[in-house]
């Protein structure tokens, strides 16, 4: 079975015709933590081909953390988004997705863990966009060992989730017996698992493990039920807001509105990346974020005050 090699050399020739298709000259280029270590290297790279790259050295979360009022203030006519791909959020400049997918081998983990998947026949897969090009090696791998396999598209790749949109696996939550993720880390199997019952393996290419996160899942949701219950009895409430272009939900407004009419106090607190450390010395009873929809599950034990996301707390 052969192993997919990433040549990086053709992917960044190819976005570099992308930019020059475009007339390019300073670009405002984003990035993940994991890429901190070769960005240097990039913005030599493109230097070379006569770019005039500005390193943005504030977190990237994703393609919905698009900086285009910024670039523009540093006068760069064009966004780079390393490491993620396009979804659709709408910019006031030209934004070039370099997916940057990475180099991995799933097979001599699945030869070594394979026991963990014996249990389940029918098997949905998923991964992250960095590793979207190992899916269908996973998939032959599985149907060679007697795995009836299930996929779905609704992003770029086949399989492909986000933190916030998870609809690969929903599609095909009916026909699987458990979900394996193809990933690093437990960010995206975690969104996935949070919105259905069924079991759901994270394929750690890191770790080289594979392994069950109903653990967290069971904790997160603890929580949120014990938050609920709480809410009822809140006073003072902060709701959170945020400016990044994709990470925008529902209409804080109208809550401020429904809550005061209710006796609570309302306060709307405004962030670029909402975080414990911005609210200390403010009196509030709970939190509710307008922002991304994770924040109540992944961060939700870093905050001091009772937090649920605005999904949870329309339900």
């Amino acid at each position: 079975m052969q192993i997919l090699k990433i040549d990086r050399r053709r992917e960044f020739e190819d976005i570099v015709n992308q930019l020059n298709q475009i007339g390019a000259k300073r670009i405002f280029v984003q990035f993940p933590e994991g890429l901190r270590i070769k960005i240097q290297d990039i913005s030599k790279d493109l230097e070379k081909e006569g770019f005039e790259p500005i390193l943005c050295m504030e977190r990237t979360y994703g393609a919905c953390d698009i900086r285009d009022d910024e670039a523009k203030r540093l006068n760069c006519g064009t966004v780079l988004q390393i490491g993620h791909a396009n979804y659709g959020v709408k910019s006031s400049v030209p934004v070039v997705y370099w997916d940057y997918l990475l180099e991995a081998n799933p097979i001599p983990t699945l030869e070594k863990e394979f026991s963990k998947l014996e249990n389940f026949k029918n098997i949905g897969l998923i991964t992250s966009v960095n590793f979207a090009h190992t899916i269908l090696i996973v998939k032959d791998f599985l149907e060679s060992r007697g795995k009836k396999v299930f996929l779905a598209k609704t992003e770029k790749y086949e399989g492909q989730i986000l933190g916030c949109r998870v609809g690969a696996g929903k599609i095909i939550e009916k026909k699987v017996d458990a979900f394996l993720c193809i990933t690093a880390g437990r960010f995206y199997g975690l969104g996935l698992l949070l919105n259905t019952e069924k079991p759901l393996l994270n394929l750690d290419l890191e770790k080289m493990k594979i392994h069950e996160l109903h653990e967290e899942k069971n904790k997160i949701r603890k929580i949120s039920e014990w938050y609920k219950a709480e809410f009822k009895e809140a006073r003072r409430v902060g709701l959170l807001i945020t400016w990044k272009r994709g990470q925008i939900f529902g209409d804080p407004f109208f809550v401020k509105t429904e809550l005061e009419n209710k006796g609570k106090e309302v306060f709307l607190l405004a962030f670029d990346e909402v975080s414990q450390d911005k609210i200390e010395g403010l009196k509030l009873d709970f939190l509710i974020s307008f922002a991304c929809p994770r924040l109540a599950s992944d961060d939700i034990e870093r905050f001091k005050v009772p937090i649920l996301n605005y999904f949870q707390v329309k339900d």
